[in-house]
């Protein structure tokens, strides 16, 4: 049975509650781990300035390419960041865009019980700078 990562079994964020699956604990983690890549502002981390979401607020690009940049540069974190989701495709929701607000859909694969299995999570960066994370079945 999947235990968590070892920052979730220190800190006791990945709750040990029963009825739940290897496959559930797992999607979970994922999504508390990319919780705190989008949560985290590039440049911020004091240990690896490539960690977390890039500036949303870069008024130097147009929007088509601040939306580009975003997506590419959150690929290129969580292949990094979270090694568990591989094949990842990130892209910015340009139809629920909102002032101040952010959907972002992150698809992938997890290995599960030997197999890859296909996974997808949205990721909802809110106007008070919060971030929920879940998947398609939440």
């Amino acid at each position: 049975m999947y235990k968590g990562s070892l920052f979730e079994r220190l800190n006791g964020s990945l709750e040990d509650s029963k009825g739940t699956t290897t496959e559930e604990a797992l999607y979970k983690s994922v999504a508390n781990n990319l919780s705190r890549i989008f949560s985290t502002n590039a440049g911020s981390a004091q240990t690896a300035e490539d960690y977390g979401r890039p500036d949303l607020n870069n008024s130097d690009m147009s929007l088509k390419d601040s939306i580009e940049h975003i997506e590419v540069s959150s690929e290129i974190c969580i292949r990094k960041y979270e090694p568990r989701l591989h094949k990842t495709r990130v892209g910015v929701s340009r139809d629920k865009l909102n002032v101040n607000q952010m959907n972002v859909n992150i698809e992938g694969y997890l290995h599960i019980n030997g197999r890859s299995q296909k996974i997808n999570y949205k990721a909802d960066l809110l106007s008070n700078g919060k971030v929920k994370v879940y998947t398609d079945e939440d």
